[in-house]
C-alpha cells in the first residue's frame, strides 16, 4: 500500500463502528480505504463465522447481522481467533497486513502477532499497545487509510463523534 497515512477512530461499540463507517462512506470516502477491527462476543451460545465465496461474504453469530452489513461494504474481510484477546473480525485492506504479520510469524515484545502488521502503518509499540487496550476492552478500531490530505479530512469529519481520534503519518 503506497499510502501509509493513517486516521484511527477507537468506537466504543461495534454499532458505533458501523455507523463511523457509514459516515465516512456518506462523505464520499473510497470504502476500499476503509478498515475496521473487532471482537465478536462469542459468550453466547451461538455458533459463530464467517464463509467467503469470491466477492460474497456471510455472517452468523450474535452479531452476524452486523457484521455482515458492515463487511459488506469493505474490501476483503476475516475472522481470526488470538490468544488473549478472542476472536476478532477484520475488514478492510488492513486484512492483507495482518497476514502478511502472521505469515512472517512476528512477536512484538508481548505485543500480539496480529498487530505486527499495523506497524506498516507507521504506529509506534505504545499505539500498538494502546490499541490492543482498547481492542481487549470490546472496542472496534475504524482505520481510513489514505493521503495525508485524505486522513486529516476523515479526522476533521470524525472529531467529536469518538473519545479517540488519531492520524499517524509516515
Amino acid at each position: 500500500m503506497p499510502d501509509h497515512n493513517v486516521c484511527i477512530a477507537v468506537a466504543k461499540d461495534h454499532d458505533r463502528a458501523a455507523g463511523l463507517v457509514k459516515c465516512l462512506i456518506d462523505a464520499g470516502f473510497d470504502q476500499k480505504k476503509i478498515s475496521v477491527v473487532g471482537k465478536d462476543h462469542p459468550e453466547d451460545e451461538h455458533v459463530h463465522g464467517y464463509v467467503t465465496t469470491g466477492e460474497s461474504v456471510a455472517f452468523w453469530g450474535k452479531q452476524g447481522a452486523l457484521w455482515g452489513g458492515l463487511f459488506g461494504a469493505l474490501a476483503g474481510a476475516g475472522f481470526l481467533f488470538i490468544p488473549g484477546i478472542g476472536p476478532l473480525m477484520v475488514g478492510g485492506p488492513l486484512l492483507s497486513m495482518i497476514v502478511g504479520g502472521l505469515e512472517g510469524g512476528a512477536v512484538l515484545g508481548g505485543i500480539e502477532a496480529v498487530f505486527a502488521g499495523m506497524l506498516h502503518l507507521g504506529l509506534t509499540k505504545d499505539s500498538l499497545a494502546l490499541y490492543d487496550t482498547q481492542l481487549r476492552d470490546g472496542c472496534c478500531l475504524v482505520i481510513l487509510h489514505g493521503t495525508a490530505e485524505e486522513v486529516v479530512g476523515g479526522r476533521d469529519l470524525l472529531r467529536g463523534q469518538v473519545e479517540l481520534l488519531e492520524v499517524h503519518a509516515t
